[in-house]
């Protein structure tokens, strides 16, 4: 081989060798980069799991955990709360990789039935019938039922016919409290087309007639919920009954005729729904709601309340209203910032 064919060789294997070396430096970036968007793509995907996970927790009713781990990665996240507002920043990690997710939402309640009066009556004909101590008061008291708001009063009971309301007026007389104690409203909310949505939703159901009993404690103040009694019977021997010391908060939704009695307490809205509903809150012990009581029947409806002690049998208050418009599963997230 001559020498130009030798430095041809030569020039060549260099070449390739050059080549060669670029393609693996190029291999080597390449996989550095698929790796590197790896991690930062699972950082990221952790960030977003801390958002999505903590408002579950908050539609459940729990409370958020502020760091986990899953499949090697980790998150931490903070939240802070003003009025109808949460703020939320997430940090996501994996590896060396990092991601940070600062997010504005706003907390907005579903539709949620407008309680007009102490006791809103969606049915004709309806009755009401009162014994003893038993009462019904429409002036607004606070959240837990202790003292007057002196402000946002309602009327004690709402029917629908000024013919009912005339005939309950005489029945209750000065058991009945309210601005004014009794009136007629033929436009007063239904709550029957919103328990669809409290039985999907619903925290606890009882599908079987008969009683409830003993102790029980259905929420709390900060985290109320929906309870269902869907017995479907609307006989005149109460397919249920609350006869234990049970305290509730939030939404009680009831299909079929209902008694109340022993130390039964809920802070909220209780609704009765069917064909011809008959509430009975029993002279034994003082069961109360403080908030609204809503009744709809398609057949009619009637409301007997006993009593000998001296609290009221029902009270209106719209900041227990409020609470229970506010519960977790009733609620949606508005986006109003989303930074990352």
């Amino acid at each position: 081989m001559g020498r130009a064919g030798l430095f041809l060789v030569l020039g060549m294997a260099v070449a390739f060798g050059f080549i060669g070396g670029s393609l693996r430096n190029s291999a080597e970036a390449l996989t550095g980069a698929q790796v590197g968007y790896y991690k930062y793509s699972f950082a990221r995907n952790m960030s977003r799991l801390a958002i999505n996970r903590h408002l579950r927790y908050i539609d459940r009713g729990l409370t958020p955990p502020s760091s986990a781990s899953f499949e090697g990665g980790s998150y931490t996240v903070s939240a802070t709360s003003v009025g109808d507002t949460l703020n939320l920043v997430s940090r996501g990690v994996y590896a060396e990789s990092t991601y940070v997710m600062r997010v504005k939402l706003l907390f907005t309640p579903k539709p949620f039935p407008v309680a007009d009066a102490a006791v809103g009556i969606r049915a004709e004909p309806a009755t009401m019938n009162f014994t003893g101590k038993a009462s019904v008061d429409g002036r607004n008291y606070t959240a837990d039922g202790s003292a007057l708001v002196g402000s946002g009063d309602k009327p004690g009971v709402t029917v629908m016919s000024p013919a009912d309301s005339a005939a309950i007026m005489a029945s209750g007389g000065s058991n009945i409290t309210g601005l004014p104690p009794v009136t007629a409203d033929e436009d007063a909310t239904d709550p029957a087309p919103f328990v669809p949505e409290y039985e999907q939703s619903a925290h606890y159901v009882f599908n079987t007639p008969g009683n409830v009993s003993g102790s029980w404690t259905f929420g709390s103040v900060a985290s109320p919920v929906i309870v269902v009694c869907n017995t479907g019977s609307a006989d005149t021997n109460f397919s249920i009954r609350f006869t234990g010391n049970i305290v509730g908060y939030g939404i009680l939704a009831i299909n079929g005729n209902v008694k109340f009695s022993g130390s039964f307490e809920w802070y909220g809205l209780v609704i009765a729904y069917g064909l011809n509903n008959v509430i009975s809150f029993e002279a034994l012990g003082n069961p109360q709601i403080v908030g609204g009581l809503m009744v709809a029947g398609n057949e009619g409806a009637s409301l007997t309340l006993k009593g000998t002690g001296s609290g009221g049998k029902v009270k209106y208050s719209s900041a227990a209203l409020d609470q229970a418009r506010r519960i977790g599963r009733l609620l949606y997230y508005s986006i109003v910032e989303w930074y990352e």
